[in-house]
């Protein structure tokens, strides 16, 4: 069974978001949804029992029994014998006949409901997917669970027409649990909640005081601060760099090192949760090999300089099986790279954090303009300090990159962009090349 994490839980909210009946179809989901309107008082004994929403004990009796209470929830054999499909031999106490009630109290039970605390949108639709299996996600990932989606845009065919048996043309004839849910909640019979957002990049920016609440925090916490540009609510890409560096610096799998912010970094960084021992690990690793950031950033400017310095002995190339073959050879000469090779280099030569993706650097993996504005933190030129990068665009993915060696006004930089080798110069001079060249927005980074 996957656990529901965050980026599961995103996906359950979008498909519930965007979920669209098939017009074909309301006529049938409507009367489905009225005639569990109708029996709510009985639902609710269950779920009270239970410790549920009764909205959900009745889409499930809809996927399981066809909403006929002389069958058992567990999976619609009849209340006259203990079950005799899977699960088989339920209820196990009590004799039959059994109450629609007492087996129904059984199935919740013996699934796990009683124990689930959860009934936001996404923690609702686990629960129910759950309750049939993960088999489609887990062997036909290409097939949203029908058990969920079927009679929506969400599905057209896939279908398990007996146990372990799928096949690709068979079409479900049976409401789709989620879609019941959704109708539900339309018209006006089931509050589902949908639980804590989880921020991230969209277009438009998502905007609102949670995200404020998230840049506070991010600012000012017991693992550092994490600038995200300013506390104004709206989720831009210096809180997306903001909530990546901070991942990182708490330990989170490189895997899971992006810019979304959800509810466990937010109870990560409050202290309102604990780091897990892997996290704690992992944090104690990267904090090891980046070092103290001021000699860090040192070392990046040295070996800059190093650069300008040698300049005469570094070639210009983008040759991918060239750029970056002296990652493991810090202070090799003479030397062929591009501007994001140079810089790469730098940062790696340095013991740096890796300004172009969590985790080791990697010379096949390689190191791009592109990838340094995913993953370092977006900053405003006035807080650059020696050791951050500038990418100039467009095109969106950068057209260009070099170290900062100075801060203030009109930092100074090394910028190697042709086979004279590696140069420094102040930011306006290497601007006013760009501009000319059609490249006209200077993105300040850094990977601190």
């Amino acid at each position: 069974m996957p656990a529901l994490t965050n980026s599961l839980r995103r996906e359950y909210t979008l498909l519930y978001k965007s979920c669209l009946v098939r017009p074909a179809r309301r006529t049938v989901i409507d009367r489905i949804a009225r005639g569990l309107a109708a029996s709510r008082a009985r639902y609710e004994k269950v779920a009270s029992a239970v410790g549920m929403p009764w909205y959900v004990v009745a889409v499930i009796h809809s996927m399981e029994a066809g909403g006929d209470f002389t069958r058992h929830l567990h999976n619609g054999d009849p209340l006259t014998a203990r079950t005799t499909h899977v699960p088989a031999g339920r209820p196990r106490a009590g004799k039959p006949p059994f109450t629609w009630e007492a087996s129904a109290i059984d199935a919740l039970t013996y699934q796990g409901f009683g124990n689930w605390k959860d009934w936001s949108v996404p923690g609702t639709l686990y629960k129910l997917e759950g309750y049939n299996g993960f088999g489609y996600r887990d062997h036909h990932p290409q097939v949203l669970s029908p058990y969920l989606w079927s009679f929506s845009n969400h599905y057209a065919r896939g279908k398990y027409v007996a146990d372990g048996r799928f096949s690709r043309a068979a079409v479900s004839q049976q409401c789709g649990a989620a879609v019941l849910l959704k109708r539900l909640q339309e018209g006006g019979r089931a509050a589902v909640a949908e639980g804590p957002r989880v921020l991230q990049l969209a277009n438009p920016h998502m905007t609102g005081d949670d995200i404020g609440a998230a840049q506070r925090l991010l600012l000012k916490n017991k693992y550092g601060s994490f600038d995200p540009g300013g506390t104004d609510g709206e989720f831009g890409d210096l809180t997306a760099g903001a909530v990546r560096r901070a991942k990182w610096e708490l330990g989170y799998p490189p895997s899971a090192v992006n810019g979304s912010f959800g509810p466990q970094v937010g109870a990560l960084l409050s202290g309102k949760k604990t780091l897990p021992a892997a996290f704690k690990k992992r944090r104690a690793q990267r904090l090891k090999q980046a070092g103290p950031e001021k000699t860090v950033r040192k070392r990046i400017v040295n070996w800059a300089l190093w650069g300008v310095k040698n300049s005469n002995r570094i070639g210009y190339t983008r040759d991918g099986t060239v750029r970056l073959s002296a990652m493991k050879t810090p202070g090799a000469l003479p030397l062929a790279t591009d501007c994001s090779g140079f810089a790469t280099f730098c940062y790696a030569w340095a013991g740096a954090p890796n300004p172009n993706w969590p985790g080791a650097y990697d010379p096949r993996a390689g190191g791009y303009t592109g990838t340094m504005l995913d993953h370092c933190r977006r900053i405003p030129k006035t807080a650059a300090q020696p050791g951050d990068l500038v990418v100039w665009t467009p095109p969106s993915r950068g057209q260009h990159v070099a170290v900062v060696v100075a801060g203030g006004a009109d930092p100074m930089l090394v910028s190697h962009g042709d086979d004279t080798g590696p140069k420094r110069l102040r930011f306006s001079a290497e601007d006013a090349s760009q501009r000319r060249r059609g490249h006209g927005t200077a993105v300040w980074l850094t990977a601190f």
